[in-house]
């Protein structure tokens, strides 16, 4: 058995070990500090493969990647992200986000030591807030294979949960043998996996409502679902249990029936079926998040090929603790261990909240406020508009006057064939190239700015200068949002009317908007907007410069962070002379990041 790693043990040069976080039959799991990202707490999960060839580490690693595509693609506030997995002294490591909160599993236990349980209203609310997740991986293909109370943790911010520990992990560990397990070990969970799943490895979308009721009963019941087989009837005898509404073990019997054909074919069926039912609980769950209760929207999130740039993942932000680590909450652990972690460092952004207990699921009532209070919140609401009206006035004549001081790129970053990439964000080659002159809107003959408006142009000016963004680069993207926001704007100057000047102050909000996107760029990328080539990429991944990522993954990588900057850009084609040039500013700074310091 190999010694875990050490607390403070740097790997691949970006992850700080905080410490080890669970352990179990598929490897260790640590807490670690990701150095490159702010020290932003993330979960590494080690594998130790039998072969310790490297040659046979990069295929297994390959190969990982390849078949664990969709769970790179998986873009969900109830999945964490799953970043990378890459080879460190022998070893193999795959990195996802951190999750703070407790798995209903720990939850469970404290409740049993306590004497309680979960109430029938709790476990509606489990339900109910499960089902859409469970609906947007099954439209990815995806089933789950391991749900069960450890795999289903209470995000601590904001009370939902959060699906880990997925079974097809698992199931490439055991493939490709990442590590040392017995190649007939059970990936679900046991007594929660449906009948089929333990027979045969038969899956659908069904089998993960069955586990999910099988959650919820050992929820209700605080046995586990073993604990409740029938011998006879192969079944789960649980409702002489417990007292629970009719219509709501009417529905969880529906899902656990052992013929997987009797079963509701989909999570949004179970849903649909189930929200009647919310207003027959005696003890009614508090009203459930739109963007929780609604199934996802989005139907399809495509990986980069290894053609840049083209369409992103939106990456959610990490939910993390230093300091209380949840004994299941590590990804594809049967049994862990639990490690205190005294005061890490880490941004004080991700300092755990307060704790939270779970309180009674019931609805609060609204504060009726008087007619005071709304005439105040009219008049605070007219002035800081006017406030914002009056600083932004001349923010537009400056773009129109100011002559650029920008450099010129040493080659047009249009001038290449830029790739397409699938399926359909990538820079187009056949797009004209914009006039040189600027296109934002115009005055018409006559029309003079305000003072405010003056003062608000030098300010975005002298920004501008000081964070060194390209003056032409800077107006073609502006010109590129708003335009796509009023085409009808394209050939028209503006002149004095309020509602002009109001279209002149947008534009100038959405390129302080802009400028304050691209000062998380580094210094050193922001002064290459605007001429960065597609011949650059193809130098970056060269094998002669010693990139340690193939096209494929440094693109998940770079569609993390642009879609956390740019989202409304999602499954758009990229002008490479404006945002693909931010596209490529990222790609950089991600390749040096990874490499040896």
């Amino acid at each position: 058995m190999n010694a875990p790693l050490a607390p403070e043990t740097l790997v691949f040069n970006r992850y700080r070990v905080v410490g080890l976080a669970g352990q179990g039959e598929f490897g260790l799991t640590y807490l670690a500090q990701d150095q490159k990202r702010f020290d932003e707490l993330c979960i590494l999960k080690e594998f130790i493969p039998v072969q310790q060839d490297p040659a046979v580490l990069e295929m297994q690693r390959q190969c990982f990647h390849q078949e664990a595509a969709v769970l790179y693609e998986l873009q969900h506030p109830q999945i964490p992200r799953f970043r990378i997995m890459f080879a460190h002294e022998n070893r193999l490591y795959l990195v996802r986000d951190y999750v703070v909160g407790k798995s209903n599993s720990a939850l469970l236990s404290e409740r049993n030591a306590e004497g309680r349980l979960f109430s029938q209203a709790e476990v509606l609310q489990l339900l109910v807030q499960t089902l859409p997740a469970l609906a947007y991986i099954h439209r990815f293909g995806l089933i789950h294979q391991n749900l069960s109370p450890k795999s289903l943790v209470l995000r601590r911010q904001d009370q939902l949960p959060v699906l880990i520990s997925f079974g097809l992990v698992k199931q490439l560990v055991v493939k490709l043998q990442l590590h040392s397990v017995p190649p007939n070990i059970a990936i679900g969970a046991e007594g929660y996996a449906p009948p089929e799943q333990r027979k045969s490895g038969t899956l659908s979308p069904s089998s993960d409502l069955y586990a999910l009721a099988a959650t919820a009963i050992a929820l209700l019941t605080g046995k586990e679902p073993r604990e409740l087989h029938h011998r006879w009837t192969h079944t789960l005898d649980w409702d002489p249990e417990i007292e629970v509404h009719p219509e709501l073990v009417r529905l969880l019997k529906h899902l656990l029936h052992p013929n997987p054909q009797k079963r509701f074919t989909s999570a949004s069926q179970a849903l649909r079926a189930l929200v009647p039912i919310l207003s027959m609980i005696p003890q009614s769950v508090p009203p459930i998040r739109q963007h929780v209760s609604v199934p996802w929207t989005q139907h399809s999130v495509s990986l980069f090929q290894p053609q840049p740039p083209g369409n992103f993942d939106q990456e959610t932000q990490p939910e993390t603790s230093p300091d209380e680590i949840p004994p299941d909450s590590s990804p594809d652990s049967s049994t862990e261990t639990v490690a205190k972690y005294q005061n890490p460092p880490g941004d004080g952004l991700l300092r755990p909240i307060a704790k939270q207990s779970l309180r009674k699921l019931s609805q609060k009532p609204r504060r009726v406020r008087s007619g005071g209070d709304f005439r105040a919140s009219a008049i605070l609401v007219m002035s800081i508009a006017l406030l914002v009206s009056v600083v932004s006035l001349r923010t537009l004549s400056w773009v129109q006057t100011e002559p650029s001081q920008s450099q010129s790129p040493s080659a047009d970053p249009a001038s290449s064939t830029q790739p397409q990439a699938s399926p359909s964000s990538t820079p187009d080659p056949t797009r004209s190239d914009p006039s040189p002159s600027l296109s934002m809107p115009t005055r018409e003959p006559g029309s003079t700015a305000s003072r405010t408006e003056s003062v608000s142009l030098d300010t975005l000016r002298d920004r501008r200068r000081q964070i060194g963004v390209d003056l032409q680069f800077l107006s073609d993207l502006t010109d590129e949002l708003f335009y796509a926001k009023h085409p009808q704007l394209q050939e028209q100057k503006l002149g004095d009317t309020a509602e002009q000047r109001e279209l002149r102050n947008e534009w100038t909000t959405s390129a302080n908007d802009v400028l304050s996107k691209l000062e998380t760029l580094s210094p050193e990328t922001r002064g290459k907007l605007g001429s960065y080539q597609r011949e650059d990429y193809d130098r970056w991944l060269s094998p002669d410069n010693g990139a340690s990522l193939n096209g494929q993954e440094l693109n998940v990588l770079v569609n993390n962070r642009f879609g956390e900057l740019f989202p409304d850009q999602k499954d758009k084609t990229l002008n490479p002379k404006t945002f693909g040039q931010v596209w490529y500013a990222i790609a950089e700074e991600e390749l040096n990041k990874l490499k040896p310091q």
